[in-house]
């Protein structure tokens, strides 16, 4: 058997919502659990103030200065991989900057050097409530992403609740459910929540309002598929291939060989335009595909590219 893959788990939320208490819950969950855990950090400061949630013991990597959605992308893959080969982790907790998109980060996550080392789980999105009802008055940009990362999440905590009045609470649901129908909400104060219900299979009690399933898994909402390549592809067959895929793909990435020339070529997907760059390289990187949407048949996807690799091609470069 291979090595088990890292499990990582996305925590997203805007500026003040209680990411990093909940981050504490979280930690001190799975150390009694005897798991290894690390912590990726993200702040757009230059200097690090969250950090001191995490335990003396526990791997840190803080990614400071910028946003994952903006600068240090790039920078969160290459320590993502960094901790997944030195560390035997179990799992690792990325706490993103409240200014994140949560596409950003799970893209950061997806990318091709490690397919077979991670597995992103249920994204995490931390909302105070309180915020939440009273974006209207916010600018423009910033009531937008308050409710981008409520519509990408698969698991809402709903922090802050002591701010509402009971009768609110209808209403919340009700505006969340304008933009997420599938996701999975627990009510809180101070982030204080039952970690255990994120992992289980069975249906709990979840506050006083509503029986839930908590079987997070049941509730993805942003989706990820990941194929190995065994054989070229022909580039235009491939390209057609995409504009007729159903749901729809907010990102494409990958390493792949192309029938018309030698060579390994970096493959990027993103608002319908792909792109086809030859890749340099000082060690061999395994043909694979990775893509990011919504409503994604991932059989019908499998058995498709099953065929493009195996169509015959009038350009094929013999490897």
């Amino acid at each position: 058997m291979g090595k088990p893959l890292t499990e990582v788990y996305v925590l997203t939320g805007f500026l003040g919502s209680g990411k990093s208490t909940l981050l504490t819950h979280l930690i001190e969950y799975e150390k009694k659990r005897g798991r290894r855990i690390g912590v990726l950090m993200n702040e757009l400061g230059k200097v690090s103030i969250d950090s001191f949630f995490v335990p003396e013991n526990t791997p840190l990597q803080e990614l400071l200065n910028g946003c994952i959605c903006c600068t240090i992308q790039g920078e969160l893959t290459y320590k993502l991989h960094q901790m997944v080969e030195e560390y035997h982790l179990d799992c690792i907790y990325i706490e993103a900057t409240g200014a994140a998109h949560p596409i950003e980060v799970l893209d950061a996550c997806t990318h091709p050097s490690l397919v077979g080392k991670v597995k992103v789980k249920p994204l995490i999105t931390v909302v105070d409530v309180k915020q939440w009802q009273e974006r209207q008055t916010m600018k423009a940009s910033v009531k937008k992403l308050l409710e981008e990362q409520v519509k990408y999440a698969d698991v809402l905590i709903l922090n802050k609740m002591d701010t509402l009045v009971t009768t609110d609470y209808d209403s919340l649901c009700e505006s969340i459910r304008t933009f997420n129908t599938t996701v999975l909400k627990l009510p809180t104060i101070n982030a204080d929540i039952d970690p255990s219900i994120l992992f289980s299979t069975v249906h709990q009690e979840i506050g006083q309002h509503q029986q839930l399933e908590s079987h997070v898994h049941h509730h993805l909402h942003l989706r990820t598929f990941t194929e190995v390549l065994e054989e070229p592809l022909d580039r235009i067959a491939f390209q057609e291939w995409l504009k007729s895929l159903p749901g729809r793909i907010y990102r494409g990435k990958g390493f792949v060989h192309l029938t018309e020339s030698s060579g390994i070529f970096l493959f990027q997907y993103a608002y319908g335009e792909p792109m086809f760059i030859r890749y340099r390289i000082d060690r061999p990187y395994q043909p694979v595909l990775v893509f990011i949407g919504e409503d994604l048949d991932h059989e019908r996807m499998k058995r498709e590219l099953r065929d493009l690799q195996n169509a015959p091609s009038i350009h094929r470069y013999k490897y």
